[in-house]
């Protein structure tokens, strides 16, 4: 009797902590409102290219003064190096515009659409599928960034 409880404590205990990870990641769709799309203008306070997502924080002036912080959350690093975004042009202290599809939930969160820097160069990141179809015909990467 005690060995089969025992068993069915670690089976149990296994597949809870094996189950977390696929529970700690989210969707973007589930997360963000795809159909819309938010200008957010502000200071780069901080750039974090990263796994599992990269993230920009931006400092935005609030309307009675002070500045609040506005997250933008963005592709991981390795599928961003693989569709060659150029992240290195982002800079902290620099003035951007960041288009952003907005959170579902919180108000100071958005998912990165386009970023429009100090020079006039666009950022964009084309996403999984367009970057598929561009290596197809024999592109290499997101060349959709101009200026």
């Amino acid at each position: 009797m005690y060995l089969k409880v025992t068993v069915s404590a670690l089976m149990l205990t296994a597949v809870v902590f094996t189950s977390m990870p696929a529970t700690a990641h989210h969707s973007v769709a589930a997360n963000f409102d795809q159909t819309k799309s938010v200008d957010v203008v502000g200071k780069v306070k901080a750039v974090e290219i990263r796994n599992p997502h990269s993230q920009i924080t931006l400092e935005v002036p609030k309307p009675g003064g002070g500045v609040s912080d506005f997250y933008v959350e963005w592709s991981d690093k390795n599928a961003l190096m693989r569709r060659k975004v150029p992240v290195s042009k982002i800079h902290v202290g620099d003035k951007v515009t960041v288009s952003v599809s907005p959170s579902k939930r919180l108000a100071n969160l958005g998912y990165f659409r386009t970023a429009t820097l100090p020079d006039g160069t666009t950022l964009r990141d084309c996403g999984f599928a367009a970057f598929r179809e561009g290596i197809a015909k024999g592109k290499g990467g997101c060349e959709e960034s101009e200026r």
